[in-house]
């Protein structure tokens, strides 16, 4: 009679409840080791990748259901590759987004603190306006950015770096896995994706490190009203490229 903790498992699972997942599937090898149980707890282990687990329990959990008798040892690493790149795709998607999104944030932030700067520096007469905005940007700065996910990560650089550590270590983890497999389509295509996605990270943290520029912000006119010269050499770099 099949255990009801696999049924359970795949339930959790569908609803994208990963732990709860995780734990059912647990139970079931405590019970009774099966491949199903496995390959399981190592799908719940990858979907939580972002989170507090590791390429290499999800790898052991394969090699455990590899190692059971009449294993599909190809199916089993079909479903690594296939699942692997799933969670890789959906990460990057995320990661790229989150960096935008990061992004567009400083720039609103940096645009309402030079609009509010100015205006106080109009009203007031004051000699300095870039320290009134250099007051406002401190203020606008306490109030935090809500990024979301990828951990506590609050700059873009840094959550392009952590989701590049994430598809260098699914990478890695898994063509060791494969290590005494014969290259097979599905692990070569897997390969190029994987370098792919982490090519679209790099050129997403790169865009948004040019785009972040003080001269490819409203930066530029501030400092073309407050000191030609410097806004002048700011639009030149601005459109030479």
């Amino acid at each position: 009679m099949k255990d009801f903790n696999l049924d359970k498992a795949f339930m959790a699972v569908k609803a994208q409840r990963y732990e709860e997942g995780q734990g059912a599937y647990e139970a079931a090898l405590q019970n009774s080791p099966s491949v199903e149980a496995w390959t399981g707890l190592g799908i719940t282990k990858l979907f939580q990748l972002l989170g507090n687990q590791t390429m290499e329990e999800v790898v052991y959990c394969f090699n455990q259901a590899r190692e059971m008798e009449g294993a599909d040892k190809k199916a089993i690493e079909l479903q690594l590759i296939s699942y692997s790149a799933l969670v890789a795709e959906q990460a990057t998607s995320y990661c790229i987004t989150l960096i935008d999104e990061m992004v567009q944030a400083e720039k609103d932030i940096a645009n309402a603190v030079i609009v509010a700067g100015i205006a106080a520096g109009l009203a007031t007469n004051s000699k300095s306006l870039s320290g009134s905005i250099v007051s406002g940007s401190i203020a606008a700065a306490g109030a935090g950015v809500a990024i979301g996910r990828l951990g506590d990560i609050h700059d873009y650089k840094a959550a392009g770096q952590f989701l590049l550590n994430i598809l260098s270590n699914i990478h890695t983890n898994v063509t060791t896995y494969l290590i005494d497999v014969k290259a097979s389509d599905e692990a070569l295509a897997f390969d190029n994706r994987i370098k792919e996605l982490s090519g679209l990270v790099s050129e997403a943290s790169a865009k948004s490190k040019k785009s972040g520029s003080w001269y490819n912000t409203s930066w530029v006119w501030v400092w073309l009203f407050l000191f030609w010269p410097v806004g002048v050499y700011g639009l030149i770099k601005r459109y030479s490229k």
